[in-house]
């Protein structure tokens, strides 16, 4: 009988934090003064999730660093994931089945390219379409771990295409929020299919702490309507 593919948390490598650190610390410096750098993050992060997490994967396993989720043809083909419930306490919940992830991740970059390219955005649109793509690769995550650091990677380079400077609260490596976004991306996740864009005030509202420039001030309110509803 074939044994099972490991099970793959990266964080318990040995040096892992500091490795981490050094890697996503150049990684953003990058990702604000290269555009080449933030366009070949747009064009497929499974490079950018190979380049951070090659080194930890394990031994005769090297498609779980690069390589999707549903990518047929390899152990990763039908490897589901679930997270530890924020709201409910010893429950999970899934994100994406693998079938569909990698479709799905093509849907969303092509997506992201044009909500980049919208020149007629104000403001508040720009913060909601950076949640947008952040709330869908969350519920994709379309990697078997790495996930966070990838999609924290793609924030930083669109707030950056957008003008933004990203806030010194903000971080790659290590994750720079915990409980209260995990519990917004979780409503986001578990809404019913065709209500997830409507959850995206309550994220917004999060990630926009985050940015600095316009958003670096008081406001009344982010939104709690989505244009993309």
């Amino acid at each position: 009988m074939t044994a099972p593919p490991p099970l793959w948390q990266a964080h318990t490598a040995p040096s892992y934090d500091s490795t981490m650190t050094t890697r996503c610390t150049a990684l953003l410096a990058e990702i604000g003064a290269d555009p080449k750098r933030r366009q070949a993050i747009f064009s497929d992060p499974r490079d950018l999730h190979r380049e951070l997490f090659a080194s930890f994967a394990p031994p005769n396993h090297g498609e779980y660093a690069g390589a999707y989720r549903g990518t047929a043809g390899t152990s990763l083909a039908n490897r589901r994931i679930s997270a530890d419930s924020q709201m409910e306490p010893g429950n999970q919940y899934e994100f994406c089945l693998p079938g569909e992830v990698p479709a799905r991740m093509d849907q969303l970059l092509q997506q992201t390219r044009e909500l980049i390219g919208d020149e007629s955005t104000d403001d508040f649109g720009k913060l909601i379409a950076l949640t947008y793509t952040f709330c869908w690769f969350g519920k994709i995550h379309p990697f078997l771990d790495g996930n966070g650091h990838v999609q924290r990677a793609i924030f930083a380079a669109m707030a950056t295409e957008f003008g933004y400077p990203l806030s010194a609260r903000f971080a790659i490596h290590p994750r720079p929020y915990d409980r209260l976004l995990a519990s917004a991306l979780e409503i986001f996740t578990r809404a019913p299919i065709g209500g997830e864009n409507g959850e995206l005030g309550l994220v917004a509202e999060y990630l926009a702490f985050f940015l600095d420039g316009p958003f670096n001030a008081p406001r009344k309110h982010v939104g709690t309507v989505s244009p993309y509803a």
